[in-house]
C-alpha cells in the first residue's frame, strides 16, 4: 500500500522510516546536516519553505504540506482495514 503526502506523490508504507513534524527535526543539527548532503545530492523531494511534515526513507526525504498528524492518520486508518 502506499501513503499519499501531497503533490501527487505516493510513497510505499514499507519504504518509509519516519514521518517527523518539519518544526521539529529543523533544530537538529543532525538532520540540517544530512538535509544539505542529501539536497545536494538530489535526494530531497517537495519546497522547505512550504513544508510541514518531512517523511524518511532509506533513499529519499520528502517534504510535505500535509501535517504530521494527518499523515499518520492515514497510516492508522490503513492498518486497522488490514488486520
Amino acid at each position: 500500500m502506499y501513503l499519499h503526502i501531497g503533490q501527487d506523490w505516493m510513497i510505499p508504507f514499507a519504504e518509509i522510516i519516519g514521518i517527523f513534524q518539519r518544526s521539529l527535526v529543523d533544530r537538529s543539527p543532525e538532520f540540517r546536516h544530512l538535509f544539505h548532503r542529501w539536497r545536494v545530492e538530489g535526494r530531497v523531494w517537495g519546497d522547505w519553505d512550504e513544508a510541514k511534515t518531512v517523511i524518511l526513507t532509506e533513499e529519499y526525504l520528502y517534504l510535505s504540506s500535509i501535517s504530521a498528524h494527518t499523515l499518520l492518520r492515514r497510516v492508522e486508518r490503513h492498518e486497522l482495514q488490514f488486520e
